[in-house]
């Protein structure tokens, strides 16, 4: 129950960072907050901080290994995100990601107590280092493509606000297209080769474990099919061949087949039996 709490605690603080963002957006240029910088990432170190206490305890690490619950997973997941926005407040400033990705981060926080089996032990429990090092890297290969993803939404909507010569408030809120395709194709470079090294890790415990490979899983394929698509596009973006709506397009299905790699599938499975 205490672990709930904490969660919505995190939860709340989150959303209580994210309205602040949102109505400084709304403010005139010459009326923001000189201090929101310092005072969302203050918010998110709070946050980071209830839901680290929340994941302990949980109790995930055992003397038999370590126990990623749906729970667990989920909330590391959502940690990694938090953390790397926070660091990259105090190092770029208030760049409009946050009024988009918090809300968002808020969301598993907030679901995360009540997900069908959220803390049934043994959704995946892992006896060795290599098992272990291979999750952590999923997990942290989700964080940066879920960033990636965020900006391609963001290059979308300032795409089309550009194109229909509509400027908004939260359109003059977001960073310039060229800052915005930086940021992600830089993410869209680390999630690759996360993704390829969490996939290499998969396959070497599938081996050390069972002495076969396991290469049409679902969760192979789809993250296989996920390191495609980011190769793809980073050889196009390269070749200066595709405009910016489709690498935008092809970040985010990208994003959700690794998602269904993963969480998607499982989570289904878990709904269904």
């Amino acid at each position: 129950m205490t672990s709930s709490i904490l969660f919505f605690a995190a939860a709340l603080i989150t959303l209580i960072a994210a309205a602040m963002l949102w109505r400084d957006a709304k403010q005139p240029h010459d009326r923001k907050n000189t201090n929101i910088a310092s005072t969302i990432a203050s918010l998110m170190a709070a946050a980071i901080g209830a839901n680290v206490w929340a994941i302990h305890l949980l109790e995930s690490v055992t003397t038999d290994g370590i126990n990623f619950t749906l729970a667990t997973s989920t909330a590391v997941f959502t940690l990694i995100v938090q953390m790397v926005y926070t660091f990259g407040i105090l190092r770029h400033g208030i760049q409009g990601l946050g009024l988009f990705l918090l809300p968002l981060t808020a969301i598993p926080l907030f679901l995360t107590p009540i997900l069908p089996e959220a803390h049934a032990p043994n959704w995946v429990h892992t006896t060795s280092l290599l098992e272990t090092g291979h999750l952590l890297l999923a997990l942290i290969s989700y964080a940066v493509l879920t960033l990636a993803a965020i900006h391609a939404l963001m290059q979308i909507l300032l795409d089309r606000a550009l194109k229909k010569k509509r400027s908004f408030k939260l359109i003059q809120a977001l960073p310039s297209l060229v800052s915005i395709e930086r940021h992600m194709i830089a993410q869209v470079k680390m999630a690759t080769g996360l993704i390829a090294v969490s996939i290499i890790t998969g396959l070497l415990w599938q081996w050390t474990q069972y002495q076969h490979f396991a290469l049409f899983s679902h969760k192979v394929l789809l993250a296989v099919f996920t390191l495609a698509v980011l190769i793809i596009l980073l050889i196009k973006r390269h070749q200066d061949s595709w405009p910016t709506r489709i690498a935008s397009r092809a970040v985010l299905t990208a994003y959700v087949l690794f998602i269904l790699a993963y969480f998607g599938v499982k989570l289904i499975n878990t709904w269904i039996n």
